[in-house]
């Protein structure tokens, strides 16, 4: 009996011990992680660095679509130029404004008949940038997108006038394709060039008026000339802020045929050259005046022109 006594004693001292030592351990497991506990809390905590490719860009303002239209206003407005193509605008005075004719020899024409009837004009600046031989087929030559371009960026004028064509009876050269004159090919890389150099006009903020080709004499030259004329009538007027003048009534007889001669003032003239292309002295004179009176009720100015002329018959 004693041994079973001394037995349950010792298995009963065993069990404390053994529940002693799991206390034991998980005290000490509990200091431990207090331990550790203390010890991160001690160190500082470094921030998550944001590299550039996390960061969202700032949001930027919308950047305003000025319309060509509008460009052109803000300009004429600083310069003190009244020119105004609204429809519903009121005749005026000119103010100070600033015209760039551009074109080829023909364009020349224009120019030196302009010259002289404008003297009465004294805040009107006229820059002549015509040049013989040159087109839009033929950019190996004289390349006038290149050329305007500068011509803009220099004169900052009010008003393009643009009078070419008479060169343009020429194929092109499109990604080594020939594209021959007066194919829908040809026509529609025509009205490009055509849209390109007017449009380059508007952008910088100026009007542009795009003048038409007269009717020629020689036939075969003739039709060609009348259907580069058509791509202007076609192309111009979808460019906000360009007007298509046409002159091939203007300088045909009643019965629309080419004709040399007319009545100006009131007397016999002739106006056009012997080679049935160009423009005689007094043709001259009489297309400036068609023309400024054109600007006149296109752009709804008062412009007093130097010695007139008409065609009265």
């Amino acid at each position: 009996m004693q041994k079973r006594i001394a037995l349950r004693v010792l298995l009963s001292t065993l069990m404390l011990s053994l529940l002693a030592g799991v206390t034991f351990l998980e005290i000490d497991n509990s200091q431990l992680a207090a331990a550790i506990a203390r010890q991160n809390n001690s160190q500082p905590v470094d921030e998550p660095v944001v590299t550039p490719i996390d960061e969202l860009p700032a949001e930027s303002d919308p950047v305003p679509v000025v319309s060509p239209i509008q460009a052109i206003k803000d300009k004429l407005a600083a310069d003190g130029c009244n020119l105004n193509a609204d429809i519903t605008a009121k005749r005026g005075v000119l103010g100070s404004c600033k015209i760039l004719l551009i074109g080829d020899s023909i364009g020349d024409n224009l120019a030196y008949g302009m010259v002289g009837q404008i003297t009465k004009a004294p805040t009107l600046t006229f820059v002549r940038k015509a040049k013989a031989s040159t087109g839009l087929s033929n950019a190996w030559f004289y390349n006038w997108h290149n050329n305007l371009a500068t011509f803009l960026k220099v004169e900052k004028p009010n008003l393009v006038i643009v009078l070419l064509g008479a060169n343009d009876r020429q194929n092109y050269v499109v990604n080594n394709k020939v594209q021959n004159f007066g194919t829908e090919a040809w026509k529609k890389t025509y009205r490009s060039n055509v849209t390109k150099l007017a449009s380059a006009a508007t952008k910088a903020g100026a009007y542009v008026l795009w003048v038409g080709m007269p009717i020629m004499k020689p036939y075969n030259y003739a039709q060609g000339i009348t259907t580069i004329d058509q791509q202007f009538a076609l192309a111009v007027p979808l460019v906000p802020g360009a007007t298509y003048l046409p002159t091939r009534a203007f300088t045909a007889d009643a019965s629309g045929a080419y004709r040399e001669g007319a009545q100006v003032n009131g007397k016999y003239a002739q106006i056009r050259g012997k080679d049935g292309i160009h423009f005689s002295y007094m043709g001259q004179e009489v297309l400036a005046t068609y023309v400024l009176n054109n600007i006149v009720k296109t752009y709804h100015v008062s412009i007093k022109i130097n010695n007139p002329r008409y065609i009265t018959k």
